[in-house]
């Protein structure tokens, strides 16, 4: 007795609303199965697998070869562009270089210095923001978990960094700024130094290199192809914790020996070291 075998084929919007979210799943798969090939031998030995294919399986791995490093060499090159003298690792050692400016000429004391890392970090936030917008924009699908994941990041690193500036705003700039601001976001005496201190322009600087990251690695690098929305909306935090504990525990000191110059370049050296560490980690891991 033969019995009759039917193929359920989906609707075709199904199929191309999947299929940018599958072929990123089947990259990341390829990328583990054949380590060192690039997108051209890696699509070949899947259309030797599956045969000449449909039209659905041609449009598959298509998809799948945007989300593949292009070839060998330019996988090394990217590896390469991870150290310290790629240009957005250059671009952001010369931005934090600024604060130094604002000591040695300005007399910035410790507030300043701590202000400004501060405001740093509301940049990442919104820029991060963009990237989690930007992730992989094809995948119609990925929009649905992004109406979510966005909006929930805005408020959770929001409250974060809120309460993280009104930290520093009230212990690093005592009275004078600190009782300017009765709600937990420290508007009025943030933006109050930012006038007194002068600085704006080295925020302006600092923000700079931070798009520039975003343009180079994420859009032209390729890396919003690749990123995982979960893991993009987590990376800010690693930054922002690590690096701030321990930058908020040496302006401590620094505050406590009377802000001495050699204690803010010690200080704002400490800042450049861990910012460039955590820079290079994110992007070699987003290299392939």
């Amino acid at each position: 007795m033969q019995t009759d075998k039917k193929t359920i084929q989906a609707p075709p919007w199904v199929v191309r609303l999947m299929t940018p979210m599958i072929a990123r799943i089947v990259a990341r798969q390829m990328i583990k199965k054949y380590p060192g090939l690039g997108a051209d031998d890696i699509i070949a030995r899947m259309r030797a697998e599956s045969g000449q294919g449909s039209e659905a399986e041609r449009r598959m791995l298509e998809a799948v070869a945007l989300r593949l490093p292009a070839n060998p060499a330019a996988e090394a090159q990217r590896d390469a562009a991870t150290t310290w003298r790629s240009p957005s690792s250059l671009v952001l050692i010369a931005a934090n270089l600024l604060p130094l400016y604002g000591v040695l000429v300005f007399d910035w004391p410790v507030f300043p210095v701590m202000l400004l890392f501060w405001l740093e970090n509301v940049v990442i936030g919104v820029l991060n923001a963009l990237r989690m917008l930007l992730a992989d924009p094809t995948d119609l699908a990925l929009w649905g978990a992004k109406l979510f994941m966005v909006p929930f990041f805005c408020f959770h690193y929001g409250m974060f960094t809120a309460i993280h500036g009104s930290f520093v705003v009230s212990l690093f700039g005592g009275k004078e700024y600190g009782r300017m601001d009765q709600g937990l976001v420290p508007v009025e005496g943030a933006l109050r130094a930012v006038t007194d201190f002068g600085v704006a322009p080295a925020l302006a600087v600092l923000a700079g290199s931070h798009v520039f990251s975003l343009l180079w690695n994420y859009l032209i690098g390729g890396e919003f192809r690749r990123v995982s929305l979960s893991e993009q909306m987590g990376q800010p935090y690693k930054r922002v914790i690590v690096l701030h504990l321990t930058i908020i525990f040496g302006g401590g000191i620094a505050m406590a020996l009377g802000s001495p110059v050699w204690a803010l370049l010690a200080l704002i050296a400490l800042k450049i070291g861990f910012d460039l560490n955590a820079h290079i980690k994110e992007h070699a891991k987003l290299a392939v």
